[in-house]
């Protein structure tokens, strides 16, 4: 017996050694120099592989290579590889009459397995997508009339309140328009209060003046208000709390309304859209927390929350666009920063084994669960790899063992 293929004084199942009792055996050659990495498979699956398996691969793999074919030119084509064998069954003999009863006998096979628990794990599935942080609120800042700078606080980066004034043009013609039509305003209110009260007094003020005088001081006060409205479009006001960007405006620079004063962006958030496919219509929702890396700092993960979710899938790229907001009270990000989103979307629960416990037959793949000192054999449905484990469908339930290492049937006796 090689021992690269069975120590047989390591076993310990049997009461005696294999040696004393079967005199010639038959193994496939070579059977363990299998190069498992041409077939991305683990040492560790590879070890509890049978030997015809990894024969299985070789030979499909020698097939191709004679053929010759390409197996990655083939990948996702209606390409069928035919394989026979056939399996030969030998017995052992010996002098002394076989034993059929009692716990560890030859006739039981009792035979040593490593089992392991059934548990129930989440399936998650991950979204991985890029976008580009915006702020919060961010505008470009124009005046409203041409004129001179009289006033400018514009410092690069400084934070700045709703309602500080940030710029003032030359204002003097818009003061004394102001101040004319408080003075018309006033004149159009004492002439309109002397006739009414001429008319108390019993004098004939027909009613054609008194409403010519209404009138003028309904005009007086429209006159007052577009006075006010030219004067305030001499000074520009922050639209909202932020830090204002880099500007060339000086005070006595000449500007008008197309000439860029600067930018103002609220920061205290930032705004990431990314694209999610439409197969997560209803998963994807807001108030969902995710993960966010800076794509220049992969160390530097924040957490984010799905604020908004678009209405619509788009027709050509089968996706739909989310918006997640970060914090940013620290005013350590800046609009423009790529962010990597990472996305857990749970999919329920499902039945989770490790992989080495999931073999394949004719009718698909199956597990060997230990039922007391018994094995059966329960033919499962595969989710999903997760972890060094497979997620499952099948008739076994949570907390049963299933078998990871060792020989079993159906009659097998199982060691403790």
């Amino acid at each position: 017996v090689p021992a690269v293929r069975w120590d047989v004084h390591a076993q310990k199942m049997l009461p005696e050694p294999i040696a004393s009792r079967v005199r010639h055996t038959g193994f496939v050659r070579s059977a363990e120099l299998a190069d498992n990495a041409v077939f991305a498979v683990s040492p560790a699956e590879t070890a509890a592989m049978d030997p015809c398996q990894r024969l299985v691969l070789e030979f499909g793999y020698a097939a191709l290579h004679d053929a010759p074919l390409d197996r990655a030119a083939l990948g996702g084509s209606l390409t069928g590889l035919f394989l026979g064998f056939a399996g030969t069954v030998v017995l052992g003999c010996s002098d002394e009459p076989e034993q059929t009863t009692g716990r560890g006998a030859w006739g039981a096979r009792e035979l040593p397995v490593v089992t392991a628990r059934v548990e129930r794990a989440p399936l998650i599935d991950s979204i991985k997508s890029v976008g580009t942080a915006r702020a919060r609120q961010s505008l470009t800042l124009y005046t409203e009339s041409a004129g001179v700078v009289t006033f400018a606080k514009l410092a690069p980066d400084a934070e700045v309140r709703q309602g500080d004034t940030l710029l003032k043009l030359d204002d003097r013609d818009q003061v004394l328009a102001v101040r004319q039509a408080e003075v018309e305003l006033a004149e159009a209110k004492r002439t309109l209060t002397r006739y009414l009260s001429l008319n108390e007094t019993d004098a004939n003020i027909p009613p054609s003046t008194i409403d010519t005088a209404q009138s003028n001081l309904d005009l007086a006060q429209i006159r007052l208000s577009q006075a006010q409205v030219e004067l305030s479009r001499r000074e520009m006001k922050a639209p909202f709390s932020g830090r204002l960007g880099i500007t060339d405006v000086e005070i006595g620079d000449r500007v008008d309304s197309s000439t860029m004063i600067t930018t103002l962006d609220d920061r205290s958030t930032l705004l990431v859209d990314f694209t999610v496919p439409g197969s997560f219509t209803g998963k994807v929702v807001t108030g969902l927390k995710v993960q966010a890396r800076q794509w220049e700092s992969p160390d530097d993960n924040r957490t984010g929350t799905v604020i908004a979710v678009d209405s619509r899938v788009d027709s050509t790229t089968r996706a739909f666009r989310a918006r997640v907001a970060i914090d940013n009270t620290a005013d350590n990000l800046r609009p423009g920063m790529a962010f990597e989103i990472d996305a857990a979307i749970k999919k329920g629960e499902f039945l989770s084994v490790p992989e080495l416990s999931v073999q394949w037959g004719a009718d698909g793949p199956y597990v060997w669960s230990a039922n007391n000192d018994r094995a059966s054999r329960s033919p499962v449905e595969m989710v999903r790899r997760a972890n060094g484990r497979m997620l499952i469908r099948g008739d076994i339930a949570e907390g049963e063992r299933v078998i990871l290492e060792g020989s079993a049937a159906p009659s097998v006796l199982l060691a403790d």
